[in-house]
């Protein structure tokens, strides 16, 4: 007996030109989508209608920062799945996101290592000189500020990244002038 999958959250999923109206960033996205669906079939003989969903959801987060609610459903429709389904894959990761984020991502370790030499003193900082509390955008754009339970290089703590620059060893003080120069760094 073959499965019928559809969106649980309407009849019909959103058309490409809702979601995307682009038409360059549309090719572009419907590549990734043939990329994700057809390739698990010809690399690895995966039955017809085989979804690489954890590779899908990955490169369309890196295409536009974030993951939609017309985009998961858009995605739910064209892989033949559960929007439900879709949602509970792409929310159970932290490095995807189902709102826009800022331009660059702090993240301040509060794991174990971290908490014991002074993590609590650089999300204090990290607040005072963003203006934000943890999980927010900055006013301008520019920054998200997330605590994370650990990075994995406890030899460094206490320590935050700024997006994939670890700045390691700091004191709270130093919190203000490392945010100051990231700002006034050029953008590659």
């Amino acid at each position: 007996m073959q499965r019928t999958y559809r969106s649980t959250l309407g009849p019909n999923p959103p058309e490409l030109s809702q979601v995307e109206p682009e038409p360059k960033r549309a090719a572009k996205l419907t590549r990734l989508i043939q990329k994700h669906i057809h390739e698990p079939i010809r690399l690895h003989g995966c039955a017809p209608g085989a979804v690489d969903l954890m590779g899908l959801l990955r490169s369309v987060h890196d295409l536009y920062g974030c993951l939609t609610r017309p985009m998961v459903e858009y995605l739910s429709g064209v892989c033949a799945l559960y929007t439900g389904d879709v949602y509970a894959t792409a929310s159970f990761y932290s490095d995807i996101f189902l709102d826009p984020k800022g331009e660059h991502h702090l993240k301040v370790c509060t794991g174990t290592t971290c908490h014991v030499k002074g993590a609590s003193q650089l999300v204090k900082a990290c607040r005072k000189a963003l203006g934000v509390a943890p999980g927010e955008t900055d006013e301008d754009g520019r920054y998200t500020f997330f605590t994370v339970a650990c990075v994995g290089a406890c030899s460094l703590a206490p320590l935050m990244m700024v997006d994939t620059d670890l700045h390691g060893n700091l004191a709270a003080a130093d919190v203000a002038a490392l945010l100051d120069a990231e700002r006034e760094a050029p953008t590659p």
